[in-house]
């Protein structure tokens, strides 16, 4: 079997290549022939970590809730086990300083990564983050 039957993915960077307030976008069809593809923010559960693949799967985006002025942020994305072995990844976020002052609002934060090598998207993927486990289905 080819190695590109498993979509693996291949030379992504360990490190975040994208943070920003708010939910990540995906590109919907417009109207008409020649209209350009509209962006739609993604639906995730409000308050719960979500992680998604982006891009036909090229990308990750891990969305986190809290306080605006503190955001939990990724930094570096770890594969734990390759697609082979159990196809699942840890995502390193930047602790909050213990005197940051922080707003009591609930608003989301996107980080996104390039999805990690030796991972596939034809298997789910299972995310560890800040000591939960997510599931991210088959893209």
């Amino acid at each position: 079997m080819a190695l590109g039957a498993l979509s693996l993915s291949g030379c992504a960077s360990p490190t975040a290549i994208e943070d920003f307030s708010g939910l990540p976008s995906v590109p919907v069809a417009a109207e008409g022939e020649e209209a350009e593809p509209e962006l739609e923010e993604l639906e995730v559960p409000e308050g719960e970590t979500s992680v998604v693949y982006l891009d036909y799967g090229d990308r990750l985006a891990l969305v986190t809730w809290g306080s605006s002025t503190c955001p939990v942020v990724g930094t570096d994305i770890v594969v734990l086990e390759d697609a082979n072995s159990g196809n699942s990844v840890r995502i390193e976020t930047e602790p909050i300083p213990d005197d940051a002052i922080c707003t009591a609002d609930l608003v989301p934060h996107t980080t996104i990564f390039g999805s990690p090598e030796n991972t596939t998207t034809t298997k789910p993927l299972l995310v560890e983050v800040n000591g939960e486990e997510i599931e991210v289905p088959v893209k």
